[in-house]
C-alpha cells in the first residue's frame, strides 16, 4: 500500500474519481444557489479536472477512439524558452475530437455530480452548514457526517417497511 502522495500509477476510474471530486464544488454551488449564482471559486478545480481528462485522452491513451495512443509531448517553446508547451503532433480534425471528448467527458462528470448532489441534498445542507461554522473539515468529521446520515436513512427505511408476520403452524 502507499499513500496517494506516494502513487504514481492511477487507473481510468481513479482518475474519473478525481475529477469527480474537483467538479463537485461547482455542483454543489449550482444545486444549492442555481445556475445563476455559481462563483469563481470552483475556478482551479475546474482547470485541474480539465487538465487530467485531457491528460488522459492525449498522454495516457485512455481514450474510446484513440487507445493505447499518445497525442502530443512536452517540448520547448521557440529559442528552448523554460516553458514548456504541448507540440502538436496531430491534425486539426483530431485537434476538434479532443476537444469535444474534453467537453462531453466534463459535462457527463459533471451532470452526475449535480445529480447525486440533488438526490442527497440533505447530507449536502448539514456538510455545507458545518463548514460555514468551521471553514475547514478533517476527513474523519467528514466521514461521521456521511456515517452518520446513512444510518438516519437505514433507520427511516426500516420504519417505512411494513411488518412482517410470522406465519402460524
Amino acid at each position: 500500500y502507499r499513500s496517494e502522495d506516494e502513487q504514481f500509477l492511477y487507473t481510468k476510474k481513479e482518475l474519473l474519481g478525481k475529477v469527480d471530486g474537483l467538479l463537485g464544488g461547482r455542483a454543489a454551488e449550482e444545486v444549492i444557489f442555481g445556475k445563476d449564482e455559481i462563483t469563481t471559486g470552483a475556478s482551479n478545480d475546474i482547470s485541474r479536472a480539465t487538465d487530467i481528462i485531457k491528460r488522459m485522452i492525449t498522454d495516457y491513451g485512455m481514450s474510446d477512439k484513440f487507445k493505447n495512443m499518445t497525442l502530443g509531448k512536452s517540448g520547448r517553446g521557440y529559442g528552448g524558452m523554460a516553458e514548456p508547451e504541448l507540440v502538436r503532433e496531430f491534425s486539426e480534425e483530431t485537434q476538434k475530437y479532443v476537444d469535444n471528448e474534453i467537453a462531453r467527458i466534463v459535462d457527463e462528470r459533471y451532470n452526475a455530480a449535480v445529480k447525486l448532489l440533488k438526490t442527497k441534498r440533505d447530507l449536502l445542507e448539514v456538510i455545507a452548514k458545518r463548514l460555514l461554522e468551521i471553514e475547514t473539515m478533517e476527513g474523519k468529521e467528514f466521514l461521521d457526517i456521511i456515517n452518520a446520515q446513512k444510518h438516519c436513512e437505514k433507520l427511516e427505511s426500516a420504519a417505512k417497511k411494513p411488518a412482517r408476520r410470522r406465519s402460524q403452524r
